[in-house]
């Protein structure tokens, strides 16, 4: 008998739209067992009330769906008199007053409770003015997060985000050695570190140790500076030398498809997922 694979697929719904029916149906259909929850109802998944959420949750167990990871905003902000430039978060406010922030980050860790999601995700404060950004070294609601987190069961996972304070190698590693005792994981987003030129064998291996969960989108540069976004495993981001990296170093990761590919987000979808089934050494499931 063959062996299950230790890597699982996760796909998040809201790649298809605001209605998470369709994408949970294309789950199923593609047989993949973990869903991503950011958005749902055109909001913001950690604005809705918990009764909007303790549906999500229904529709997921219905299928037989697991929720693996609660893509949540926290930390993609800066203060109200700070000008953050076009970010996109999903329909969660920019500009956070650091009295709100405690609160907002209680109601995620609440949501991801609801969802049966084990994984939250953060970021590092946005990159503003450089008198008002702020850092996530030092910053005390980190602490206080990953303390609310672990009482609750939950870990928090920080993406590399290039609209971000952390998005490099060394600021990544920095956070994650002064944190990672704590509970603090990385969320890899492998498109995010391409663009900021950072995706090769070193960087990754380096890097490797800390991976709890990894994102999965694809590009061309569109040679005017954009890019350009096609399905995993199309475009110019490195998976073929990445993902046995990754693998040999943290063989049981979950694997979270994104598209971006607003023409077609579930033929995209699907043919990620069968790229990555056949290029993560000994399969997802």
């Amino acid at each position: 008998m063959d062996e299950t694979p230790a890597s699982t697929l996760v796909l998040n719904p809201d790649e298809l739209g605001p209605d998470p029916v369709p994408g949970m149906d294309l789950a199923l259909k593609l047989g993949i067992g973990h869903l991503e929850i950011r958005s749902a109802e055109g909001a913001n998944t950690v604005t809705l009330p918990a009764e909007r959420l303790r549906h999500i949750r229904a529709l997921a167990d219905e299928r037989g769906l697991q929720v693996a990871a609660l893509a949540s905003p926290l930390w993609k902000w800066c203060r109200p008199e700070a000008r953050p430039g076009r970010v996109d978060t999903f329909g969660f406010p920019t500009q956070v007053p650091p009295s709100e922030r405690l609160g907002w980050i209680e109601r995620t860790i609440e949501a991801a409770a609801t969802l049966g999601a084990p994984i939250v995700r953060i970021f590092s404060h946005l990159r503003v003015e450089p008198e008002l950004t702020e850092q996530l070294l030092g910053d005390p609601l980190l602490a206080k997060a990953l303390e609310l987190a672990d009482r609750a069961g939950v870990r928090l996972l920080l993406e590399n985000e290039p609209v971000c304070t952390v998005a490099h190698a060394e600021p990544l590693l920095e956070v994650l050695r002064q944190y990672h005792e704590q509970g603090l994981g990385l969320w890899l987003d492998v498109a995010n570190l391409h663009e900021v030129g950072q995706a090769g064998a070193e960087v990754v291996t380096s890097l490797a140790p800390y991976v709890e969960y990894v994102h999965v989108k694809d590009y061309e540069p569109d040679g005017e500076g954009g890019r350009t976004f096609v399905p995993a495993g199309e475009g110019s981001v490195p998976y073929g030398e990445v993902l046995p990296l990754l693998h040999a170093a943290r063989p049981a990761l979950p694997y979270a498809l994104e598209t971006h590919v607003r023409d077609t987000p579930a033929d995209a979808l699907a043919a990620g997922a069968a790229f990555l089934r056949s290029a993560v050494p000994g399969g997802v499931a």
